[in-house]
């Protein structure tokens, strides 16, 4: 595998870098991706690495002829290590291009209501493409979504949240879509060189990780149930004398029931005072709704699956699997499960190529 460095317009500079003596580069499908480079210190590779501002694998320059650059890493720090006995050395960290997101805060005046699309558009639009204070604008990003299939109903309110990268990550992560940033080298084809496409998690159905196929060399698995909470009962304003309360998942009874409260800090006056708003008292539910979806999130049961892939085995990274890809996953126990694959790390060193998917959204079967 190559290392190419490029300038801050994405062009190639320099001299392709192959003599790391290790390269782990970790993608994620729900955060923010990260690279590791070491190798031997000389004085032209580390001239070269303080001109340029990102680092791709050379795997990742010909999706689709070449035409995009995915797993981009921006160059984040560069540290020289000096050591009588074992040489001196580069060691440079990175981080994928959906950093980018989460150089805004959101700053929007006003309630937002609608499907996630709709929604997660208009914060971008308002606090990256055409903010009111036009020195916020990034020209060279643009955010797409791949599939029209979206009918969540979300609403955002302006105190719940400040970081706008968080936020848009946040949101997409609750409905199994991740964020896949794609540099287009055809930059005379849009006026964004960023694209950043929203994709839902893709079924893989004819991908099987299993120690009987010989395709997985070591696992862990781990299932917490210590902080599990199913239902949500979210306590908001008054309005018209009576306490509005809305329950996330009351249809869930008996001894599977898991409560959790939750105080809302959202103010029903911002709703009922903002003629903007049709129908006030639904939207303010749907609000809290949402804010029992998100608290959900932090208390399901945490199940993780990390297993060791064969590099050269059946199933080839790049070709077979990819990052977002709902996968089976069987270990040696028989334990059975359909997870998505949020995030892969691949290594090479000297002992040769190592990949790590690892797993989330688990639904075992």
């Amino acid at each position: 595998m190559i290392i190419y460095v490029l300038d801050g317009g994405f062009n190639k500079i320099g001299f392709p870098i192959d003599n790391y003596i290790s390269c782990i580069w970790r993608t994620s499908f729900y955060d923010v991706g990260d690279c590791e480079l070491y190798l031997a210190a000389d004085k032209a590779t580390l001239s070269l690495l303080r001109t340029g501002a990102y680092l791709i694998r050379d795997q990742d320059m010909n999706i689709d002829n070449g035409v995009w650059y995915e797993n981009v890493m921006d160059i984040e720090s560069i540290k020289v290590e000096s050591n009588e006995e074992s040489g001196d050395h580069i060691i440079v960290t990175g981080k994928d291009l959906k950093t980018i997101l989460k150089q805004r805060v959101i700053l929007n005046d006003n309630i937002m209501t609608g499907t996630l699309p709709q929604v997660v558009l208009e914060v971008f639009n308002k606090n990256f493409i055409n903010p009111a204070n036009p020195n916020r604008k990034i020209s060279v990003i643009d955010i797409i979504f791949e599939s029209s299939d979206h009918h969540e109903h979300i609403v955002v309110d302006k105190e719940l949240h400040d970081n706008a990268g968080e936020w848009i990550l946040e949101q997409c992560k609750m409905y199994q879509c991740g964020i896949i940033p794609s540099v287009n080298t055809q930059k005379s084809a849009r006026p964004g060189i960023i694209d950043f496409f929203v994709k839902k998690a893709r079924e893989n159905k004819s991908v099987v990780f299993n120690n009987e196929y010989i395709n997985i060399s070591s696992s862990s698995y781990q299932r917490n149930t210590e902080n599990k909470k199913n239902v949500a009962i979210v306590a908001g304003d008054e309005i018209e004398g009576v306490q509005i309360i809305e329950t996330v998942n009351d249809d869930i009874t008996g001894i599977s029931r898991y409560e959790t409260y939750i105080s809302s800090s959202i103010s029903a006056d911002d709703y009922l005072k903002n003629d903007d708003i049709v129908d006030k008292e639904t939207t303010y539910r749907s609000s809290l709704e949402h804010e029992g979806k998100n608290a959900l999130q932090e208390t399901k049961i945490e199940e993780t699956f990390e297993c060791n892939i064969e590099s050269y085995g059946q199933y080839q990274l790049g070709k077979d699997f990819f990052l977002g890809d709902k996968v089976t996953v069987i270990d040696k126990y028989g334990i059975k499960a359909q997870a998505v694959i949020t995030e892969i790390i691949d290594t090479h060193d000297e002992t040769g190529r190592t990949i790590i998917p690892q797993f989330d959204d688990f639904e075992v079967i």
